[in-house]
């Protein structure tokens, strides 16, 4: 329905736009509806099947899963997307991206327990990884995998953490 119930001012008003860009030389509003359109028909881009942790020379799966992301929701009370960057600095405490890795490796790494999770973390960091390391390549990616982001997005971010881990 158009302005005050009247569907022809709508379609006139669209035919007026196209008049205008047609006299300018400009394409139509329609056109570029279908260009968007046959755009959005191109295959689009795949994003990876899981994230990695490696620690101690073993690689773990990282992803969430649909029950997983809703039993998280739920102890959170808020959107996971409230926790990728929540509290001081941007970061989220560590006892939460802790939480969130444990959901994101049970469903591939059979028994696999908050405390290992806690160990494996440790682990890291005796390796030479960091809180901010972690952040960035594995919790980000967790998100990134799990769907969080559009494929392309999830592409320039894997992009920018690899910049970023080369200056760290």
């Amino acid at each position: 329905m158009g302005i005050f119930g009247n569907n022809k001012n709508v379609v006139a008003m669209e035919d007026r736009v196209d008049m205008v860009a047609a006299a300018n030389g400009e394409e139509s509003i329609q056109d570029a509806d279908m260009e968007q359109a046959e755009e959005e028909k191109e295959p689009k881009q795949k994003r990876k099947p899981f994230a990695i942790w490696e620690v101690g020379g073993e690689s773990y799966k990282l992803k969430l899963r649909t029950p997983t992301i809703v039993e998280l929701e739920k102890k959170y009370k808020t959107n996971l997307m409230n926790l990728m960057g929540a509290g001081n600095g941007g970061m989220p405490a560590l006892s939460v991206m802790l939480d969130v890795t444990h959901a994101a490796m049970k469903d591939w790494q059979h028994g696999i327990t908050k405390v290992s999770v806690n160990n494996l973390f440790e682990k890291y960091i005796e390796e030479g990884g960091s809180q901010l390391s972690f952040y960035m390549s594995v919790y980000m990616n967790i998100f990134s995998v799990s769907g969080f982001f559009s494929a392309n997005l999830s592409n320039q971010m894997t992009e920018a953490v690899t910049e970023a881990e080369a200056e760290l």
